[in-house]
């Protein structure tokens, strides 16, 4: 499923035990029914960081799915704790990776950017295929582990979590677009969601996907301003941490 409205007619159709209808996604993401239409239809091929939130809330999937396809369509239930992996440089297995983990660096804060990608905390020994359970979809070699911060991508991401960062897709032109980036920006290391638009020239939208747009509103950059942020890497999957 390699579009939006791909993935929001599996998600009224095929997942829920009755089909859920236009009209009552409109109702529960607060637009008009038109607007359910053009994304049905592929008019319009992205949602509102805040529809986005809402509508993978009612239809009980995974906000990043939704908006990407990336990873499972399964949303991770609230009340449900994951068990914290363990970050070690322990005996390792011959078929084993081993990712490079940043425990002092944050996504929306500043601290430790400086020596980002320079000094390892500790490493990660994974089986790959694991990885590939967990959604992940670049190699193991391309994936560095920082953490989260504050609550500006909530609920997608968790204060404090582990964040699977792929640091080969930081290309400012070949971004995909609604996938969540990590970048440097005003001596900050800030994590949002990007949606380009080409719509009257070309404009980008860096968006929190926490509802609370006064505590965390979008932003908007033109394209030169893009190309001056430094990207990190593009986000692949955040753990919840207990």
């Amino acid at each position: 499923m390699n579009t939006l409205a791909e993935r929001l007619r599996y998600s009224m159709e095929v997942l829920p035990p009755k089909k859920i209808k236009g009209v009552e996604l409109a109702r529960a993401v607060g637009v008009k029914p038109p607007s359910v239409s053009d994304w049905l239809s592929g008019k319009s091929k992205t949602m509102e960081g805040e529809n986005l939130v809402r509508a993978a809330k009612f239809l009980n999937v995974n906000t990043t799915w939704l908006a990407t396809g990336n990873g499972s369509h399964e949303r991770v239930d609230s009340n449900i704790k994951i068990a914290p992996i363990e970050f070690r440089s322990g005996e390792r297995r011959s078929t084993n990776v081993r990712i490079p983990v940043y425990k002092d660096i944050k996504a929306s804060c500043g601290s430790g950017i400086e020596h980002f990608l320079e000094d390892v905390s500790e490493y990660l020994d994974i089986d790959p295929y694991i990885l590939k359970i967990m959604g992940i979809q670049t190699k193991p070699e391309n994936l560095r582990i920082i953490y989260s911060a504050e609550y500006s991508m909530w609920p997608t991401v968790a204060p404090d979590s582990p964040l699977f960062v792929d640091i080969s897709d930081k290309d400012p032109d070949s971004l995909k677009n609604g996938n969540v980036y990590i970048f440097t920006h005003n001596n900050e290391l800030r994590m949002k969601r990007i949606f380009v638009s080409y719509s009257g020239g070309k404009t980008v939208r860096l968006a929190s996907d926490n509802p609370d747009k006064i505590r965390y509103p979008d932003e908007f950059i033109t394209n030169e301003e893009l190309n001056s942020i430094n990207f990190v890497g593009r986000l692949e999957i955040a753990l919840v941490k207990p």
